[in-house]
């Protein structure tokens, strides 16, 4: 938004139409922004010790800051909060959510769990002990497997440009591919066949174009903001999928032997810009192709609202349903101390290809901690699932 004033006095029609906006754009935002989190966030909290493997509860909640979210207070968990109440109000109550082991959750009993927590927010800063209190804590016995998600910013340019190095489009959903799915088995053609068969150029399908490392990653991410020569910006998001199962490019390079020292998204990217010639190589191994469209909002999670930093999780819906409380630890990354105690309330609202089972994608944002955190987090740590007493 160009903050600069108009020295021009307003009409009554543009003090109509402006009134007009500004009501539209709060109802948009009534599940996010209105009312919602801080712009600024608080310094991260580093202290407290590490996240043990088999901590107790009772350890984790007296360790638990909402400064270690980016949060000021736990009340301004209470957007993020709604998203899931309205999700899990469409669903039938006496329904199971999961039924696995010891988790057997009806969708009344989650949406019920959110309200509650809601209501506990404003009593969360002075008393976290309430979260004992008022819920049940269901444990993942062997814990569960860590890693990041963030939205990737990415220089582009509108038009293919070779002198800036964006070479490689970002395209939209091909108009064929629901129908070649249905005759295919559910695949539509592999990376290898759109890229080298160049089987989608010229047919109007390119939103843009930009480094082929960074759009190579970018459609692991799903989601992110390209940032164009003359300074605009747009939300670039998820629109399909080609049906190819995802193969991750970290075990690709793995299986090359010896050209990767520490295996990190930060290291692969190093070396795939240092080897132009081998890109090719090691995308067309993951027959996993992503389609974009250009969206007003920011990275959107499978509930079909945005996703928010470091509450928002990505989960297997049939290990942790979409609606979900999950108290999650893990000594995350961190490029000043190696490492920091993340423990955190998070809300599984997304899914992934790669999101299987005792896995747990923590939506990290768009800073440059939620990048390196992204980029290099992948350890074991406790979890529960909270369900209300």
């Amino acid at each position: 938004m160009n903050m600069a004033s108009d020295m021009r006095a307003p009409s009554a029609c543009s003090l109509l139409r402006r009134a007009s906006l500004l009501a539209v754009l709060c109802l948009g935002l009534v599940l996010g922004a209105c009312g919602g989190r801080k712009p600024v966030p608080p310094a991260l909290d580093r202290s407290g010790p590490w996240v043990a493997p088999r901590e107790p509860a009772e350890v984790f909640v007296s360790h638990l800051k909402p400064a270690t979210q980016d949060l000021n207070s736990w009340t301004e968990m209470a957007p993020t909060i709604r998203k899931s109440e309205s999700y899990c109000a469409k669903k039938p109550a006496s329904a199971l959510a999961v039924n696995r082991g010891e988790m057997q959750i009806t969708w009344g009993e989650m949406a019920e769990t959110l309200r509650t927590l809601r209501g506990l927010l404003p009593k969360l800063d002075a008393n976290p002990g309430l979260l004992l209190e008022k819920f049940r804590w269901i444990p993942f016995p062997g814990g569960i497997k860590y890693s990041s998600y963030y939205e990737p910013h990415i220089k582009a340019s509108r038009e293919r440009n070779p002198a800036k190095g964006h070479t490689e489009p970002m395209y939209k959903v091909p108009p064929d591919m629901a129908a070649y799915k249905a005759a295919h088995g559910g695949r539509y053609y592999s990376r290898r066949e759109i890229d080298e068969g160049r089987l989608l150029e010229g047919k109007g399908l390119e939103l843009a174009w930009a480094d082929p490392v960074d759009v190579f990653f970018l459609q692991i991410q799903g989601s992110g903001k390209l940032i164009f020569g003359d300074g605009t910006e747009a939300f670039i998001n998820y629109a399909g999928q080609n049906g190819h199962k995802y193969r991750s490019s970290g075990k690709i390079m793995a299986a090359k032997g010896g050209i990767l020292k520490r295996g990190d998204i930060f290291e692969q990217r190093e070396w795939l810009h240092a080897h132009p010639e081998r890109q090719k190589e090691i995308f067309n191994e993951n027959p996993s192709y992503v389609f974009f469209k250009f969206g007003m909002r920011g990275s959107m999670g499978a509930m079909g609202y945005q996703v928010d930093d470091w509450l928002s999780l990505a989960t297997d819906p049939r290990y942790i349903p979409l609606g979900a409380v999950v108290a999650f630890g893990v000594n995350a990354p961190d490029p000043q101390t190696g490492r920091f105690p993340l423990r955190g309330i998070g809300f599984a609202q997304d899914t992934g290809g790669a999101i299987k089972k005792d896995r747990i994608d923590i939506y990290a944002g768009g800073s440059d901690r939620g990048n390196y955190v992204a980029s290099f987090l992948d350890a074991s740590g406790p979890a529960w699932v909270l369900v209300r007493r």
